[in-house]
């Protein structure tokens, strides 16, 4: 049978699309079981703070299993998590009772971890460091506009059904078929982190949380506004355009998506104070979910383009969204407990506010910020291999360039050419250092 063809950066968008359209469509449905059976503290306290930490543990096992085994993030794992989460989804959803709501549920949402570190994982092997952005801001982007499509059917209950199962179920069927007919390539061996790669993965790791923990002190999706009247589909609209937004923005610079998401923390303040007034509450719900977009695309590139910095770690692509799932669950934590002292929550999210900053800050000089080549032995090792693979004197400039982390269109605004002329470039050093892509070429040169 002829398999569709698809390129590298599209099927992993579709992956992106499908895994993430029928775990956040079911996690909807178990929220609104939830909210059937238990009062808000105790949907707050189970979705979001013991479902995120589960994602993240979820997460972290993908990340462990991947990093002690290269060829982990296959075909039959896939197939075999997806099977179980789909099973714990139906369960969760179909539940009588609250015990097995909530065990079933705590399943699902570590299955929904794992899941997502399959996809994170291809989205740091098998694309390009700028395009990374919009595969994974339209891929999530268009998935949540798809699941609000999704709620509109069934006279707007089929979310709140089991009707939904039938189609999460396609969905994942979708899933597996695209990774089974995903073409083969060669596992990379998993090198140990060196020192000064370990020191910039703890610094990455306290900025997302710190990040994450303020945004959700100030908005943690609180289940009193949803019996307000605020339309939890509907807000996912919003959430998509600020994905999409994001993810174009960050492939076209990271610092603008890095400053962007810093200086949206502004708005869960603003939440905190309107937190008793419905009206105000609904805009600041809108403009949240919007800027939650930068938050969800920062996270996942910075540790994409941390995995990038050395060969063989792509199992560390998850571990932005791993690190963001406890800060998220720290935050709705701090909210619950905090509820009834809103100067205390203020002064809290104002501090951790200006610890995340500095972090963020120190993050951004040493990941984006690199060092030219003033260091002789540094010179001589870009010296020797440009020699070594025969490169021209333009080829020498784009590839430094590309070390740098350089996108297409900014190379060509450096050396005041086209972006057609950089391609072409490009091409030649690819060709000239027996290399498929960016990625690889980047690899290569650092294991020089």
């Amino acid at each position: 049978m002829h398999r569709l063809s698809f390129s590298r950066q599209t099927r992993c968008l579709l992956l992106i699309f499908l895994c993430f359209l029928w775990t956040s469509a079911g996690y909807l449905s178990w929220l609104y079981r939830l909210l059937d059976m238990l009062d808000g503290v105790r949907v707050e306290l189970a979705a979001e703070v013991a479902g995120y930490l589960l994602q993240a543990l979820g997460l972290l096992i993908f990340a462990l299993a991947a990093r002690q085994k290269p060829a982990f993030p296959g075909r039959l794992p896939f197939m075999l998590f997806t099977l179980a989460d789909l099973a714990c989804t139906a369960l969760a959803v179909l539940a009588a009772g609250t015990a097995p709501l909530l065990i079933f549920g705590g399943c699902m949402n570590l299955l929904h971890g794992l899941l997502a570190g399959f996809y994170l994982h291809r989205l740091s092997a098998a694309v390009e460091w700028d395009r990374r952005g919009r595969t994974f801001g339209v891929g999530y982007g268009l998935a949540s506009l798809a699941a609000w499509l999704l709620s509109l059917f069934g006279n707007g209950n089929l979310l709140r059904s089991w009707a939904a199962l039938p189609v999460y179920t396609a969905l994942a069927a979708l899933c597996v078929w695209l990774l089974w007919t995903e073409p083969q390539s060669a596992k990379a061996d998993a090198p140990s982190p060196s020192a000064h790669s370990r020191s910039l993965l703890w610094l990455a790791a306290v900025s997302v949380v710190l990040l994450s923990l303020v945004k959700g002190l100030g908005f943690s999706f609180p289940s009193a506004d949803l019996r307000k009247g605020i339309d939890l589909e509907l807000s996912r609209v919003f959430y998509a355009i600020g994905l999409i937004v994001a993810g174009l923005l960050s492939d076209r610079e990271r610092k603008f998506g890095a400053i962007a998401c810093v200086a949206s923390l502004g708005v869960p303040f603003l939440l905190i104070l309107l937190s008793d007034q419905l009206g105000p509450s609904i805009v600041f719900w809108i403009l949240s979910y919007l800027l939650s977009g930068f938050f969800s695309v920062y996270r996942v590139l910075l540790f994409c383009d941390l995995a990038q910095k050395e060969a063989g770690t792509h199992w560390r692509s998850g571990l932005g969204l791993l690190f963001g799932r406890i800060g998220d669950a720290l935050g709705a934590l701090g909210c619950v407990l905090l509820a009834a002292h809103t100067a205390l929550l203020v002064g809290l999210a104002a501090a951790l506010f200006m610890t995340a900053v500095v972090c963020a800050f120190l993050l951004y000089q040493r990941l984006y910020l690199p060092v030219p080549l003033p260091i002789r032995s540094e010179r001589e090792r870009f010296e020797s291999f440009c020699a070594a693979c025969d490169l021209s004197s333009r080829e020498r400039e784009v590839l430094h360039l590309i070390l740098d982390g350089l996108s297409t269109q900014e190379i060509a605004a450096q050396l005041f050419v086209t972006e057609s002329t950089v391609k072409f470039h490009v091409h030649n050093l690819l060709k000239k250092t027996a290399c498929s892509n960016r990625i690889e070429l980047v690899s290569r040169y650092q294991a020089e």
